[in-house]
């Protein structure tokens, strides 16, 4: 009786999953639901019955509902049928410590983590993520292969978009370091296209350094990813060239910053072609760059006392700015606006340029930037007017 049950059984759900993947491939995705959960249920019923050999299975039922589910878009449902499959293999991987298992929870808690980040529900994105990582963790180092090692620097990726999101660089920081240490590993067992990461990942994780002016660790992964993409020239690549662009300048800004000149000198007519070449193609995106870069050449070489330089590049950022204003307004009006005080502040040049500085950000007065700047001129007239005293 019992063999009877379970085989009429097994053939029907055998039966309803054939029809389910001829109504997806017709695109009759009504029955073809239909024809899926009917299978499930006499899964479910099956394993009741035979938890030894159709328990397992239960993981084989889900997964085709939930690729159902997330190829038509309906997310919700997808993670729902995700999640069980979660359960079943957490308590597969206690109970066997099979391999097998441990890859189904990785994978799965991936695709999990991927539909919430995908639908901006951070906290449970980083939760699944971590599972995964967890996951990972009890493949033995026999198992730990190269490809499992592209799936750990995958999730360490998101993990960074995700807390650099939300602010949280410390924990960015760590996975930076994890996905640099990955990145090598890759490298050193023969996946060369990896080089190109990893001089992106120094890159980035320099710049988190740059901007919490931790000038000391930035300068160490600014050189490092100067080093790779010095080694790995892609000429026709924006990425490549934006990098590069990136790196060199912001080293050029940290040598200003400890008054280093020459060096900073060195590195920001480095980075002056690469960004010239970016706005050149996109002067909508760049364009604002080439000018910040023309407005620290101007103040490097007013450093070293060099007024002719100095005027050059102070009034030719002044022409960029004015030139891209059609692009972002008061963007580029108000760094218009502070590149004028520098002038009349640094450069002495003549004070009645105050009087274009302020008409200009007259325009902005409820942005915070321009009310420091009228605050500026505010200052600068009433110095000047002591100075004639």
């Amino acid at each position: 009786m019992y063999p009877t049950e379970t085989t009429v059984d097994e053939i029907m759900l055998n039966t309803f999953m054939r029809i389910g993947h001829q109504y997806n491939e017709n695109k009759e995705y009504v029955f073809a639901e239909k024809s899926y959960q009917k299978a499930l249920a006499l899964r479910v019923k099956l394993a009741n019955i035979n938890p030894r050999k159709h328990k397992p299975l239960l993981v084989e039922s889900y997964m085709t509902l939930a690729e159902f589910y997330e190829a038509q878009g309906m997310y919700a449902l997808a993670i729902d049928k995700y999640r069980e499959i979660i359960t079943f293999a957490r308590i597969f991987v206690r109970e066997t410590r099979l391999v097998s298992y441990v890859m189904i929870l990785a994978q799965t808690s991936v695709k999990v983590a991927q539909l919430h980040e995908k639908h901006q529900n951070r906290q449970l994105a980083q939760y699944f993520y971590a599972e995964a990582l967890e996951s990972y963790a009890l493949l033995g180092e026999e198992e730990a292969y190269t490809y499992h090692q592209v799936s750990l620097f995958k999730i360490y990726l998101s993990l960074i978009v995700l807390y650099e999101e939300e602010r949280l660089l410390t924990h960015a920081e760590k996975y930076y370091k994890l996905a640099i240490a990955t990145c090598d590993f890759l490298i050193d067992h023969g996946l060369t296209q990896y080089n190109n990461e990893l001089g992106k990942l120094h890159c980035d994780l320099a710049s988190l350094y740059f901007f919490q002016a931790n000038f000391r660790k930035a300068k160490k992964h600014y050189h490092a990813s100067l080093d790779l993409l010095f080694d790995f020239v892609q000429e026709d690549s924006e990425s490549y060239t934006e990098s590069l662009a990136i790196v060199q300048n912001n080293l050029a800004s940290i040598y200003a910053t400890e008054k280093k000149y020459d060096k900073a000198l060195i590195f920001y007519k480095r980075a002056l072609p690469q960004l010239s070449l970016l706005a050149q193609n996109n002067p909508a995106k760049y364009g604002y760059n080439v000018a910040v870069l023309f407005k620290n050449l101007a103040s490097i070489y007013y450093h070293q006392k060099n007024v002719k330089k100095t005027e050059f590049f102070h009034f030719k950022s002044i022409e960029i700015f004015k030139e891209f204003t059609e692009y972002n307004e008061k963007k580029y009006n108000i760094e218009l606006a502070s590149c004028i005080i520098d002038g009349v502040e640094y450069y002495n040049q003549h004070t009645l340029g105050l009087y274009n500085a302020e008409n200009i950000l007259r325009k902005y007065k409820l942005h915070e930037e321009a009310v420091m700047l009228l605050g500026r001129i505010s200052k600068l007239r009433k110095s000047k007017i002591k100075e004639r005293i």
